[in-house]
């Protein structure tokens, strides 16, 4: 999955195809429809469409038609990674889907902050892919104030002949962050910066939702670095970043750098679109865990007309105290500008296993029977003899390498690929030559795991901790409802003692 679905959920709504073909889905009345106090959605596409190729679904806010949707997609398909954008369109982009086959639903996540407030553009990012054939991330806006009422998707419309429909048995699920695992939201403080201390001893997770905009006016730079400090500890040298994503309106960049620098993610800039704020989410997993250097991961998008940048991140804090303070400020601007705010939540407790001294050949968790979505959360190092392996995941003990066909989009250190990954891989984490203290992180998700009519589309972010960053999607290619999950390392032969590994599912209130 990505790190969005990680935010504590409760399930809403879901719409089923049933039967023939259908132009569109909608969620209307919103307001009405979640529970009071809502602040952010997240919808959850488990589709197909009947044109004969994969195609994006299109998204339309409260049923505007007109000029005022922005975009900037990140994908990888074949064997290249590449970014495009498109500005001033009558229709939003969603997740990609692929077309109508026995049992085959793809799609992914999209997450819209701040749905029902009326000081900010509404920004959205996803991530989502038609199975092993393409993966996509989205930064997406649309130039109103209006608290969303109504969300409505479609098949991509411009095809030939111009007809195309969501297929039968597609699925679309909406889902509220859940307000009642707030720790705690800041409003701008006088200082025009964010400092959280106190943090919770009931969560082992903390996800940071971020809605900023930082001081800094230049026109050249409508956008701004996001940096952090944990602990209170200032040296650069102690932070280090991989980052990977599309940005640059005018050359279209593919970033895939890795940086020794404080840097958390991204923001606009005073000089953006007004109403415009940075939508950031940042995972520290195991935040109280003295194990291993602290490690986080994080997505980001922001609408400007300079950067337009959708990337995710992933990195470390090169200590291993259990984090008592997190510190945000801008990396140019001396302050954010009113409006910004963060909200800090606990994610929804889940199934773990922490693996045992000495280590571990693999980890098998149970699905809880009456699971509503299906999300992992992974902290990991193995024993490979090099600096990098990789995760297997297998459903139900299925371990046949042909019955999994996962694409795989990974940056490290200036370099990016692409390819449909051998078997079941599933996430990047640091190797037993690796650097010690070094593990990775991330989230994946098996998305409608319960059914018994699909095969089932899965979706991670796993990353090495400043090493290589990796995200997948693919399927597993069985209708059974999945029961458990087993998780193994590809080259090497254990886990190392203190990887974690937990299931995470969200509240159901269908």
């Amino acid at each position: 999955m990505s790190i969005l679905s990680a935010l504590p959920l409760i399930r809403i709504a879901e719409l089923k195809v049933e039967g023939a073909p259908q132009q569109e889905v909608s969620f209307a009345a919103l307001g009405s429809l979640v529970p009071a106090g809502t602040k952010h959605l997240l919808i959850e596409v488990n589709a197909a469409q009947t044109y004969t190729e994969r195609r994006f679904c299109e998204v339309m806010i409260n049923g505007d038609t007109g000029n005022r949707y922005n975009r900037r997609e990140f994908m990888a398909s074949g064997t290249a990674v590449t970014t495009t954008n498109t500005t001033n369109t009558n229709v939003a982009q969603g997740v990609d889907i692929p077309p109508a086959g026995t049992s085959r639903f793809g799609g992914g996540y999209i997450f819209f902050p701040h749905a029902f407030r009326t000081d900010n553009l509404k920004l959205w990012q996803s991530m989502g892919s038609s199975l092993e054939t393409r993966l996509q991330r989205h930064a997406c806006s649309w130039e109103s104030t209006a608290a969303i009422d109504t969300i409505t998707l479609q098949p991509w419309r411009n095809v030939p002949g111009g007809v195309n429909q969501w297929a039968a048995g597609s699925i679309v699920t909406l889902y509220a962050v859940d307000e009642s695992r707030l720790i705690e939201e800041k409003a701008l403080s006088s200082a025009g910066k964010f400092t959280f201390g106190s943090l919770p001893a009931d969560t082992r997770h903390l996800v940071m939702l971020m809605h900023l905009r930082s001081g800094e006016n230049l026109a050249t730079r409508q956008g701004d670095r996001v940096y952090q400090i944990l602990n209170s500890d200032q040296p650069t040298s102690n932070y280090k970043v991989q980052r990977f994503g599309g940005e640059n309106m005018a050359s279209n960049l593919i970033i895939d750098e890795a940086f020794t620098e404080k840097r958390v993610g991204w923001s606009t800039a005073a000089a953006a679109a007004a109403d415009s704020y940075g939508n950031l989410v940042v995972m520290y997993p195991e935040f109280r865990n003295t194990d291993f250097q602290r490690p986080w991961i994080s997505q980001h998008a922001a609408f400007e007309e300079i950067y337009f940048p959708v990337s995710q991140e992933n990195g470390r804090w090169t200590n291993t105290s259990a984090l008592t303070q997190l510190h945000y400020y801008p990396g140019s601007g001396a302050n954010y500008l009113p409006g910004s705010r963060i909200g800090a939540y606990k994610p929804n407790p889940g199934t773990r296993h922490v693996v045992a001294a000495g280590g571990e050949a693999s980890v098998t968790l149970a699905v809880p029977a009456d699971a509503a979505g299906l999300r992992i959360i992974v902290v990991a190092r193995t024993n490979a003899n090099q600096a990098e392996d990789r995760i297997t995941i297998e459903l139900n003990g299925d371990a046949a390498a042909g019955n999994y066909a996962i694409r795989r989009a990974s940056a490290f250190a200036g370099t990016d690929e692409t390819a449909v990954a051998g078997g079941n891989e599933f996430g990047v984490v640091p190797g037993g030559t690796a650097e010690a203290g070094i593990y990775g992180c991330g989230a994946a998700a098996v998305i409608q795991h319960a059914a018994a009519d699909r095969h089932k589309h899965m979706l991670s972010t796993i990353g090495a901790s400043g090493g290589r960053l990796a995200i997948y999607g693919g399927q597993w290619k069985n209708t059974a409802a999945v029961t458990s999950v087993t998780f193994k390392p590809l080259s090497g032969t254990l886990f190392a003692a203190g990887s974690v590994f937990e299931l995470v599912t969200a509240e159901d209130n269908l």
